[in-house]
């Protein structure tokens, strides 16, 4: 009992420190965005697949322990073989191997049950990995949301997603941007009723700032009053990429924290 009772200790001190960066991000190329400090959101996870003639950075993912990760439901819909697929977590550079990066294979996937392919509802995957993987400064979970954040409030989006620049920057990307309103996003010249009550918007009515594709999966985070980030949303979908009127859509995690904590508990 008391061996349980130590490592039950062991692992609240572990998660305690969720949300927590070391390295300090700078916060000023994801769409209109800049190159993150390397380490500085190290809940990033980098998603890859097999292909023939090499393996490729297809989605993004989230950490949220040390052998689970968050990501969209459309980067594994009709997945085939999950032997073809890995996590990297602790990297950087999309087309190099970073000294503080591992990989490693996904032992099961759990698609939400209720994934809409037509409306993208839903749209939220749990990667259980195959084994655990070696918490460090460069890797960290984030944090599940605790409550609703407010509209206005500046959050951030990281991956390794397409620029739209003429030079594509191998860097992990991030961009400050702030959430709308659902009632805003859906107006008739915006998404003209697209938004559910399981989605959020995030950007600028202007446009410039935005996720794009390859993104799709990976962390929109905002920081709790603690100042920990919480896994806010996941980025799903939008028209373009940084268009006026059609910001990122991400889903939102906070209406998937039991679903969540379910299949973790149980698996």
């Amino acid at each position: 009992m008391l061996k349980f009772l130590v490592l039950c200790a062991l692992a609240a001190s572990v998660y305690a420190d969720c949300g927590v960066q070391v390295i300090s991000p700078s916060l000023s190329k994801i769409v209109g965005g800049d190159e993150a400090v390397p380490g500085s959101w190290p809940w990033q996870v980098m998603l890859r697949k097999k292909y023939w003639g090499g393996d490729y950075q297809f989605c993004g993912g989230t950490l949220i322990n040390d052998q689970w990760v968050v990501t969209a439901a459309h980067c594994f819909y009709n997945y085939g073989n999950i032997n073809l697929y890995s996590a990297v977590v602790g990297a950087h550079d999309r087309d190099a191997v970073d000294a503080t990066q591992s990989s490693v294979g996904l032992a099961q996937v759990f698609l939400h049950e209720d994934y809409n392919t037509r409306t993208l509802d839903n749209d939220i995957t749990l990667l259980k990995l195959s084994s655990p993987v070696s918490l460090s400064d460069y890797v960290t979970p984030a944090c599940l949301p605790q409550r609703e954040v407010a509209t206005g409030t500046d959050c951030v989006v990281t991956g390794w997603g397409d620029q739209e620049t003429t030079v594509d920057d191998p860097a992990l990307q991030q961009v400050v941007v702030p959430i709308i309103s659902t009632a805003q996003c859906n107006k008739a010249t915006w998404y003209g009723g697209d938004i559910t009550d399981n989605m959020i918007c995030a950007g600028y009515s202007q446009g410039g700032k935005d996720s794009c594709q390859g993104d799709s999966g990976g962390p929109f985070v905002c920081a709790a009053s603690s100042g920990a980030y919480e896994l806010v949303g996941v980025v799903s979908w939008g028209y373009g990429c940084a268009d006026a009127r059609n910001p990122g859509v991400y889903a939102k995690v906070l209406n998937y924290v039991d679903w969540i904590n379910n299949i973790v508990a149980n698996n």
